[in-house]
């Protein structure tokens, strides 16, 4: 995969980021397409979004907002049993932003940003928020490898990014992100339908022999550190073999400059930073009634 990625444990020292990536971080994330920035969020942030987040889980949202919080596939189909805790039947919480003043302000979390920028210049749109579980002992808690741009009906893909940011330390064992580097050089893959599944985030599709791959790459992240992709990596998680949580906030960004090609509604886009351009992408109303799932 030519030059050695960058080490797969991130500092998780929040002194060491103050927001823009550097030159070296951005030759990185274009050769390899990802990055990690570190320190992005506080232990105290880390700790104010896992509390809301439960809160959430245990009701603490509008009525309209029961269909954003949605359980694991197994639970809900009654072919796994179900926890007393709450959190441990959970899957993720769709578009908290939508309904929640904490996750809204997620959305314009300045290092965040400050990174993002980086990748895509000043005029940024957000979109597509989730937290997401992987309870204690959901070995069977897998997604699939895919390329996040195979949903996106919008151009260029190079002008949006991921972000993966966990709560709690993740590593190989509890379900972190597994990437393969430099695999967003490679253009958008074939996909199969999974068994039972249908197009859409919720449970989406596979991209064909992806899992055969050679140089597949967990990474090593701390909690309150982010990883940034490119929307064409290929990347997976897979279930969580120990008795702790693994909670990630993702959200994705995509330029202000990039151009709609399909239906687009769905989304949610929100300017976050920076300005608007004719015939481009703009901001959609907020809607608990999206049909992506």
């Amino acid at each position: 995969m030519g030059a050695e990625p960058q080490p797969r444990e991130s500092s998780g020292n929040p002194e060491s980021f103050s927001g823009g990536l550097t030159p070296a971080q951005i030759a990185h994330y274009e050769e390899h397409g990802y990055v990690v920035a570190p320190g992005v969020l506080s232990p105290e942030e880390i700790e104010r979004y896992k509390v809301r987040a439960r809160a959430i889980v245990y009701g603490g949202h509008p009525p309209e907002a029961k269909s954003r919080v949605v359980q694991d596939l197994r639970v809900y189909k009654g072919l796994a049993p179900a926890a007393e805790d709450l959190e441990h039947n959970m899957w993720k919480i769709l578009n908290p932003d939508v309904f929640d003043p904490v996750f809204d302000g997620y959305l314009r979390t300045p290092k965040l940003l400050n990174a993002v920028e980086s990748l895509i210049g000043p005029d940024i749109l957000a979109f597509l928020l989730m937290f997401i579980y992987k309870p204690p002992h959901r070995e069977e808690s897998v997604h699939p490898f895919h390329q996040d741009a195979v949903y996106f009906p919008f151009a260029p893909h190079a002008m949006s990014v991921g972000t993966w940011l966990p709560l709690d330390d993740a590593h190989a064992d509890n379900g972190t992100l597994q990437i393969i580097p430099g695999s967003h050089k490679w253009g958008l893959h074939k996909y199969t339908l999974p068994e039972g599944g249908k197009f859409g985030m919720a449970l989406g599709l596979e991209a064909t022999g992806a899992k055969d791959l050679p140089d597949q790459m967990p990474l090593n992240v701390k909690a309150g550190d982010c990883v940034l992709f490119h929307t064409h990596l290929l990347h997976t998680t897979l279930g969580n073999k120990t008795d702790h949580h693994r909670r990630v906030i993702t959200i994705h960004f995509a330029s202000a400059k990039c151009k709609p090609m399909g239906h687009i509604k769905e989304f949610g886009f929100q300017l976050v930073r920076g300005r608007t351009y004719e015939k481009c992408l703009q901001p959609q109303p907020r809607s608990l009634h999206l049909n992506f799932v």
